[in-house]
C-alpha cells in the first residue's frame, strides 16, 4: 500500500476527533445555514473543503513550511482573512438592520461557496494545521509512496470524516431556520446571529497570535 495501513486507521481516528471539536469551519457553516438555509450551508462546506484541498496541496509541495518560517507573511495572510470575516458580520449586521428576508438565491449560494474558500485560504492557522497534523501519518518505510504522495494521500481523510459532522449541523440550523422564516422579526434575529459568529470569527484570527 502507498500508505502504512495502522497510521492511515490512525489518521481516520484522530480526523474523527478533530472534525467533532467545535472551530471556525463548523461555527462558518452553521452561521450561513442560519441565515440562508441548507443551500447556503452546504455551500459555505463545499467552500471549505476548496480552501481545504489547497491547504493540503500546499503543505505537501512544502509551501506551508515557508508560512511558517515568515511571521510577516503569517501576520499579513491572518489580518487579511481576519478583515473578510469582520466584514461578512458587518454584511449580516446590515441585513439584520434592514430586515433582509433569510433565503438562498441561486446567486447567494455561489457567493457563499466563493466566501467559504476565501475564509479557509485566508485563515493561515489552516495551512499550519496540515503541515503539522499530515507528517504525523506518513511512514518513510521502504515500498510506500514518497512523502509528499503520501500526504496527499491522507489530506483528504479529514474533510471527508467532517462530512456527517457538517450534515448534522446543517440539517439542525436549517431545521430552526425554516421554522422562523416566515417572521420578520426572526429573519432579522438569524442574520444578527450570523453576523454575530462572523465578527466573533474575524476578532479571534485578528487578535491571535500563536
Amino acid at each position: 500500500m502507498p500508505v502504512d495501513p495502522a497510521l492511515l486507521l490512525a489518521c481516520i481516528l484522530a480526523s474523527a476527533v478533530v472534525a467533532l471539536a467545535p472551530g471556525p469551519d463548523m461555527m462558518f457553516v452553521l452561521g450561513q445555514t442560519l441565515a440562508g438555509g441548507t443551500r447556503r450551508g452546504w455551500a459555505a462546506a463545499l467552500g471549505i473543503y476548496c480552501g481545504a484541498a489547497v491547504h493540503i496541496l500546499l503543505a505537501a509541495l512544502g509551501v506551508a513550511a515557508l508560512l511558517a518560517a515568515e511571521p510577516a507573511l503569517f501576520t499579513a495572510l491572518r489580518l487579511a482573512g481576519g478583515g473578510y470575516l469582520l466584514w461578512l458580520g458587518l454584511q449580516s449586521l446590515r441585513a439584520a438592520w434592514v430586515g433582509a428576508p433569510v433565503g438562498a438565491p441561486s446567486a447567494a449560494v455561489r457567493r457563499v461557496l466563493l466566501q467559504g474558500a476565501l475564509t479557509n485560504l485566508t485563515n493561515p492557522k489552516v495551512a499550519l494545521f496540515f503541515l503539522a497534523f499530515l507528517p504525523q501519518f506518513v511512514s518513510p518505510s521502504p515500498g510506500r509512496a514518497p512523502e509528499w504522495v503520501q500526504m496527499l494521500l491522507l489530506g483528504p481523510v479529514l474533510p471527508l470524516v467532517s462530512v456527517p459532522v457538517f450534515a448534522v449541523i446543517i440539517a439542525g440550523a436549517a431545521k430552526a431556520a425554516g421554522l422562523l422564516a416566515h417572521s420578520a422579526s426572526a429573519a432579522r434575529w438569524l442574520n444578527g446571529v450570523a453576523g454575530a459568529i462572523f465578527l466573533g470569527l474575524g476578532a479571534r484570527l485578528i487578535v491571535s497570535r500563536s
